[in-house]
């Protein structure tokens, strides 16, 4: 079950009722989020958590960051999609959405030749689960409790910025969807440089 989150004062522009997000983007036809995790573990060098499509899915055995569509049945924002798909691929809460990675958009080919366009929205998130409860203290990634949906992801890791540059080349550990599929890729690296200035403009304040 989802838990309460809380969102970034500049982003609060995306929780308004999904019914009037969908009518003010008349040129799209489905929706699709993304949230990218973090370890916080300030004594390691920064982590993200990718998952591996399973082998029967599309695009097969490529990494990515947990996502999907939201659906306008169960998600009362943009955000509640982006914290439901969070916790049913990962098992982890969103506890804040912190920042906007990229907005993408793509024509996706039905198997009967239809087309109809997509627009994506992704964004660095918080987890519950990335702060010990005891004593406040950051959880690494390795001990973060992932549950992946077996019928969608098939493994998962903490990658680091150097790994996913490495694999971007086409040299390093993971399978990347190549960018014209309209998964952008290149969106993990943005995440890590919006992850760094968070992380430097948390230091400030407390200095």
């Amino acid at each position: 079950m989802a838990r309460p989150y809380t969102i970034a004062t500049h982003l609060q522009y995306f929780n308004t009722p999904l019914a009037d997000f969908i009518a003010a983007r008349p040129e799209f036809e489905s929706f699709g989020v993304g949230g990218y995790i973090f370890s916080q573990d300030e004594s390691a060098t920064p982590r993200v958590l990718l998952l591996q499509r399973a082998l029967t899915d599309s695009m097969p055995g490529c990494w990515e960051g947990p996502g999907g569509a939201f659906e306008p049945g169960i998600d009362g924002t943009l955000l509640d999609g982006v914290a439901r798909e969070v916790l049913e691929e990962t098992g982890l809460h969103v506890s804040r959405v912190v920042e906007l990675v990229a907005v993408d958009s793509w024509t996706h080919t039905r198997r009967n030749g239809s087309k109809f366009r997509i627009a994506k929205y992704s964004f660095v998130v918080e987890v519950y689960e990335s702060v010990r409860q005891s004593d406040a203290q950051p959880v690494p990634g390795e001990e973060m409790p992932v549950q992946l949906m077996a019928s969608e992801h098939r493994a998962f890791d903490w990658a680091t910025e150097e790994d996913v540059r490495h694999s971007l080349d086409g040299d390093g550990k993971y399978q990347l969807p190549r960018p014209s599929t309209g998964h952008q890729a290149l969106n993990i690296l943005r995440s890590f440089e919006l992850y760094r200035e968070l992380r430097r403009g948390a230091s400030a304040e407390f200095n």
